[in-house]
């Protein structure tokens, strides 16, 4: 079987499960594929529109065309168990600026701030490796936060091509 084939396979969203999965900077929708692939229904939020319209084609869930900001009021949010996402790379990337926290594309405290109004079960955000060289102390400050809001943390450094992907 093609290597395409087996991935269109394996991932091919279908929704079981009852609970709903918040996609913040969801970009055209790779982890919300792998929640939709799961069973889970997704709801993603991007503010590139190519992104979001492959989004829309490719998976069940609905990404809404939108820049996030903090105190954004998210639909269904009652219903709402998980919140994934993946914040800008760009100001913690080692090819751009590095400007951390300074860059008005740091998403951080939008994801943070959804975490602790929406409270989930669970979330999961992914980064550049980076945000545990350079930036680790940045890193630090936003588990702290998130440790606050009494979540159990891990994180690890993990490579997509030992997953297959």
């Amino acid at each position: 079987m093609k290597f395409v084939n087996y991935i269109n396979e394996v991932l091919k969203p279908q929704i079981t499960e009852d609970c709903i999965v918040l996609d913040l900077f969801a970009g055209c929708g790779g982890l919300s594929l792998g929640f939709e692939a799961a069973g889970f229904r997704t709801i993603g939020y991007e503010m590139v529109p190519s992104a979001v319209a492959t989004y829309n084609n490719n998976l069940k869930g609905e990404c809404y065309c939108q820049k996030l900001e903090v105190g954004f009021e998210y639909p269904e949010s009652n219903k709402i168990d998980i919140i994934i996402g993946g914040p800008p790379c760009q100001p913690f990337s080692r090819i751009g600026n590095q400007m951390g926290m300074e860059d008005a594309r740091d998403g951080f405290p939008i994801f943070i701030d959804a975490v602790k109004r929406l409270q989930p079960k669970v979330f999961l955000f992914e980064n550049v490796q980076n945000l545990v060289g350079r930036h680790k102390w940045y890193l630090d400050l936003v588990l702290a936060e998130l440790r606050k809001l009494g979540y159990i943390i891990e994180s690890q450094v993990l490579n997509a091509v030992n997953y297959g992907v």
